[in-house]
């Protein structure tokens, strides 16, 4: 709850988190101690009760969702359950889904509960599984930044119920959540000054939208001096992955080709996300392929040798760099699709409680993917625009920050006002329009003041700029 009158200012160090308060009417109780390594137990109770309140809430909301299947469920992720409940190890043999190997294990162990309720159920019991993972790394990585009981708790309370992670696992039954964790917990571990590279190589063994903190990955060992070996590991997880699956009988060509073949899927330049290609989406897709991986590749190698030279540190440099690798690459590659900002989408919730300057951040990353998913959930596609719009600016906020070193917070109640507003307004719009491509003047407006309200916000939130020593 904001206080009146109060600017919070939080600056950071190499290893600890220091909060300055500027005002003349906060409220200090008794017994009230600014360092955060006391915390009272009634902070503790507090947190840990909102916790377990927000944690049941999350389970009302997946109990509700989990009859909801989509046409993916349907064609897939029920048959490729009832396969395994039924073949049981022997049918490793087989290529059952179009995942790597680890998908399959996950699922053999789901089916042994198969006396617990429907497929459909317990195929999303498996995100559900890893989205508490996700919410508790999130927590500790917020603790140990900030040794702030509260801030933890929100930070768990809002990767739990975040609408995306709602939607993704609970009504859709994506995986999404898997790659995600490992994802987090390499970030955690580098922001521990301790080695990630193996957490990031089970990411991507797990699904290949891993890649997408490679170049903050990349930055990281050449940052920290990492011996170059530990690249291995990336291939090495895979092969070790694999060993069940080659073991039964499964072809290595079938093993060592599945990324391969998940790129030939599709042959659009966009499946649903909001990125760069929502914009330019007159361009042939043989085009937009390549410049797109050119685009990537080069702005992802700018990004680790950025990494590697910079001066500064501490726990919120390093959280930001692995949210613009996690926003900058599935913002640029073609072929992506709505569910593939999931992992930034969450890290920026981890970022916006070590920084309130990021809340505006988070907030519009999740309204932008709500946006996105609607396009596929109810065929709403006039969403995507907007969302491509306001993560546009995103990209260039978090570029920016990155390069300028801003810190800092301020709270701009208007331009909040005016965000929350717009895109009421744009959602009410869609909702009534429906689906279709009817582009009238009043979707126009809408997007432009969504857009707007989204880019007064990123801007009002900006707090101080840093000093010159923690510029790169």
């Amino acid at each position: 709850m904001a206080r009146r009158g109060w600017v919070t200012k939080w600056s950071l160090t190499s290893d600890r988190v220091t909060k300055d308060i500027v005002g003349i009417d906060a409220i200090r109780g008794p017994g009230h101690d600014v360092n955060p390594n006391k915390t009272q137990p009634e902070s503790w109770r507090l947190a840990i009760a909102v916790a377990i309140g927000c944690g049941l809430v999350g389970l009302a909301l997946r109990y509700v969702a989990r009859e909801h299947a989509t046409d993916d469920a349907i064609q897939h992720l029920i048959p490729w359950y009832v396969f395994a409940r039924d073949h049981g190890v022997a049918g490793l043999a087989e290529a059952f889904t179009n995942y790597t190997p680890f998908y399959s294990y996950l699922l053999l162990i789901a089916a042994r509960f198969d006396w617990l309720g429907e497929p459909l159920s317990l195929v999303k019991a498996i995100s559900a599984v890893f989205e508490l993972g996700c919410a508790i790394t999130v927590a500790q990585i917020v603790w140990r930044a900030t040794k702030l009981p509260s801030r933890a708790s929100l930070a768990f309370c809002a990767v739990w119920l975040a609408p995306t992670v709602i939607f993704n696992g609970a009504v859709w039954a994506e995986s999404d959540s898997i790659w995600t964790y490992f994802t987090l917990v390499s970030i955690a571990l580098f922001m521990r000054d301790r080695n990630g590279v193996a957490s990031f190589a089970m990411a991507f063994s797990v699904k290949a939208q891993g890649v997408f903190l490679g170049p903050f990955v990349l930055g990281m060992i050449l940052r920290r001096r990492i011996h170059p070996a530990w690249l291995a590991t990336v291939p090495g997880i895979y092969v070790v992955l694999a060993i069940p699956v080659l073991v039964a009988g499964r072809s290595l060509a079938s093993v060592f080709a599945v990324y391969l073949d998940q790129a030939h899927t599709f042959n659009r330049l966009t499946m649903n996300a909001a990125n760069i290609w929502v914009l330019a989406g007159g361009l042939p897709y043989a085009i937009g392929v390549a410049v797109g991986m050119v685009l990537a590749a080069a702005s992802g190698l700018a990004l680790s040798i950025f990494i590697a030279r910079s001066r500064r540190a501490g726990p919120e440099f390093i959280l930001l760099v692995a949210c613009v690798s996690l926003m900058l690459m599935p913002y640029l590659l073609p072929k992506m699709h709505e569910r593939y900002f999931y992992a930034f989408e969450l890290a920026s919730i981890a970022l916006a409680c070590l920084n309130p300057r990021y809340v505006p951040f988070a907030v519009i990353a999740q309204v932008d993917g709500v946006l996105s998913y609607l396009a596929f959930e109810n065929g709403i596609v006039l969403g995507v625009l907007p969302a491509a719009l306001c993560n546009s600016l995103l990209v260039y906020y978090l570029v920016h920050d990155l390069w300028r070193g801003e810190r800092g917070f301020r709270f701009p109640k208007l331009a909040w006002l005016g965000f929350i507003a717009s895109t009421a307004g744009l959602f009410s719009y869609l909702v009534i329009e429906g689906p279709g491509l009817n582009i009238s003047p009043l979707y126009l407006l809408a997007t432009g003041l969504v857009t707007a309200a989204a880019l007064l916000l990123l801007k009002e939130s900006r707090g101080d700029l840093a000093g010159p020593d923690q510029l790169p």
